[in-house]
């Protein structure tokens, strides 16, 4: 039996999909550790993995949750630039600390996700080998392919690729606070020094919960990519409560602006207004970003929740809201639902755009979300059966890629797990 470590953001969109990673994991027999900022969520312990703090003093856990807590209220470049703060900040607390307590676990191979970029200066420092696993958009610079914070999509025309690899340049200046971090650490300990932020990944393997479909084509991309869906337990997501016996048999709207930017409570009642006189019964999810009491009362009098379990309601539904984060779209798409995307920042924009540019949905620009603009969008995607037709292909595709059991076999054999 290998003893796995798991490094990601402890954040719900990049726990949940690491969760039901190492549930497959374990399932092959490995012990599974998770190493984390922050402070240790209820939901890995009660799946019974073990947890090792990361921070340290350098960026203590109370700190790290009240950096995520603000991050729910930024918006745009706003929120992407206190993003990768955050990410600067915890390079400096995991190059700092994650040696010695990885060191001392006695893990014999580190699984990191894309976004903690110097796990695998950990891994490196330590001696152990590491896998990637893309829990977001693929962050490959490709001039092919337009950064994940841009709404364009793909065009194989001379002026496209320059405007992708001006904006890839600039998404590499925002990061080169991480990068040189990373770059420095190396250097004292005499290790290869990468060059750019593509270079801090797995050579071995890189796991992608998108499906293939899911993906703008690509030229560059690295032959250790693989892209195998969504990462989901066995029976979805754990137990929610939920009041079924509210729903009247009405066609289901569900709207969710994810776990993290989440605070916005106008955008809310935006929703709740421009779903009023449809015909249909609303579910909002506030992913405890706002508290259903704090909205009073909406317009299409919806039914608010803290959490939803999400699965079962978009099965449930003809159609989808969102803020285009990639566990929301990846459930809507899972279950064939049509989806209307209100990207705010980060990846989402990406995200969105990968939605229209298939067919699965349409996007309205945060700055320019109206009752009315968002009211006429989700007609149009009600009405026409294309979307729902495009999100059946992707959920097709998702269907035959594997998802975390095709991942955790991946793993076993790349890193050479001992069984």
């Amino acid at each position: 039996m290998s003893h796995v470590g798991i490094i990601c953001p402890n954040v719900p969109g990049h726990l949940n999909p690491m969760v039901a990673l190492a549930d497959a994991i374990r399932t092959r027999g490995h012990r599974v550790t998770f190493f984390l900022l922050g402070k240790p969520p209820l939901s890995i312990s009660e799946a019974g993995f073990e947890i090792v703090a990361l921070g340290g003093t350098v960026f203590p856990a109370d700190v790290y949750q009240a950096e995520f807590q603000k991050l729910g209220s930024l918006q745009d470049r706003a929120a992407l630039k206190h993003t990768l703060a955050i990410g600067a900040r915890a390079a400096d607390a995991m190059l700092e600390v994650g040696p010695a307590v990885v060191r001392a676990s006695g893990v014999t191979a580190l699984v990191v996700d894309q976004a903690s970029f110097p796990g695998g200066t950990v891994a490196d420092q330590v001696g152990i080998p590491f896998a990637t696993v893309c829990n977001a958009l693929l962050l490959h610079p490709d001039p092919n392919v337009p950064p994940y914070f841009t709404h364009w999509y793909p065009r194989d025309v001379w002026w496209a690729r320059i405007r992708n690899r001006i904006a890839w340049a600039g998404l590499n200046r925002l990061y080169a606070p991480i990068v040189t971090r990373i770059q420095a650490h190396r250097r004292r300990l005499g290790l290869p020094v990468p060059t750019g932020l593509a270079d801090v990944w797995s050579t071995t393997l890189q796991i992608s919960q998108q499906p293939e479909l899911f993906e703008f084509p690509r030229r560059e991309l690295p032959t250790q990519v693989r892209f195998v869906g969504p990462l989901r337990l066995p029976g979805g997501y754990l137990p929610v409560s939920f009041p079924w016996e509210l729903l009247d048999g009405r066609p289901l709207i569900y709207a969710s602006l994810g776990t993290l930017q989440n605070r916005m409570a106008g955008m809310f009642r935006v929703i709740a207004e421009a779903c009023e006189g449809l015909d249909s019964q609303v579910v909002i999810s506030t992913g405890h970003g706002v508290s259903p009491e704090m909205l009073g009362n909406l317009p299409s009098r919806p039914i608010v929740v803290s959490y939803a379990p999400q699965l079962e309601v978009l099965r449930r539904s003809t159609l989808a809201i969102t803020h285009a984060g990639l566990n929301t779209v990846l459930d809507a798409m899972a279950t064939g639902t049509p989806l209307v995307a209100v990207p705010i920042t980060n990846e989402q924009p990406g995200i969105a755009a990968r939605i229209a540019w298939i067919g699965a949905g349409e996007v309205i620009a945060n700055p320019q979300v109206t009752p009315q603009a968002l009211r006429a969008a989700v007609v149009r995607v009600r009405s026409n059966q294309s979307y729902r037709t495009a999100a059946e292909r992707v959920r097709d595709a998702i269907e035959v890629a594997g998802g975390a059991p095709c991942a955790a076999e991946l793993i076993e054999q790349r890193l050479a797990l001992k069984t």
